[in-house]
């Protein structure tokens, strides 16, 4: 009877390890291109899904604004991402007020690279600390970032991201400045010329926008690219008629 039982345990136990690792998230940069700003210490070090003591961390040389970039090598919407710093000597400092932020391929004329920042590491970075930030970017987007606002190294032990594959639907742009939407079917008030796209990215009605960086509202929406007039500071972006949502075969 005891042997009847430890084995019902042991097949129990197992099955419910297996639940485990089918839920596991994915870390989607695993493994992925990636670089540093000046090596030191290889960039894939951060992304090679080595997290322990002993493990050699990514490092760059000390310069300004230090940053590591990973590809993901396709168009994902990002969950969340995972840094951890120096887990193995004594350069976890060195992740200290780290920016980790995402952006899409550059080749697709989005403004700015489309930059959304995920969130901030702290100022003050321990050895072998693990952040995790919610990056719910309403874009799919192809790069990792994580760089430091300094003249300093950048010391990163892994770079972890979860999401999920997207079919492309990249908008490219073309972009005019001193020029605004005329008639907006949406006015809006933004932080930036990146949560403006973001805007009209998530209505599928919208084709053209335009950004000001001290108006109120600065970022007007409209269903018509031709819609324009000329108006100092401001700069207009209309949707390419082959790109986004409309499909040109």
């Amino acid at each position: 009877m005891m042997r009847l039982t430890r084995t019902l345990l042991l097949a129990v136990s197992y099955a419910f390890m297996q639940g485990i690792s089918v839920n596991e998230a994915e870390n989607i940069m695993l493994a992925k291109p990636s670089q540093v700003s000046e090596t030191f210490w290889n960039a894939e070090y951060a992304n090679d899904g080595l997290n322990n003591p002993g493990s050699t961390p990514a490092r760059t040389w000390p310069g300004v604004n230090p940053f590591w970039r990973g590809d993901l090598q396709g168009q994902y919407t990002i969950h969340n991402i995972s840094v951890t710093s120096d887990v193995s000597y004594t350069f976890g400092g060195y992740l200290g007020g780290a920016y980790v932020e995402v952006h899409a391929d550059g080749s697709s004329g989005c403004p700015d690279l489309d930059i959304f920042v995920c969130g901030q590491c702290p100022e003050v970075v321990g050895k072998g600390e693990t952040f995790t930030f919610n990056c719910s970017h309403p874009r799919p987007v192809r790069f990792v970032k994580v760089w430091r606002n300094i003249t300093d190294y950048l010391v990163i032990s892994e770079v972890e991201v979860e999401g999920t594959p997207v079919t492309a639907r990249v908008a490219n742009y073309n972009k005019e400045f001193n020029t605004k939407v005329s008639t907006p079917m949406t006015s809006l008030t933004v932080v930036s010329a990146s949560e403006c796209s973001s805007k009209c990215y998530a209505n599928q009605s919208c084709l053209s926008y335009s950004h000001h960086p001290t108006a109120a509202p600065n970022c007007l929406l409209t269903t018509n690219p031709e819609d324009a007039a000329t108006a100092s500071g401001w700069t207009k972006y209309s949707i390419d008629v082959c790109s986004s949502y409309i499909s040109c075969g």
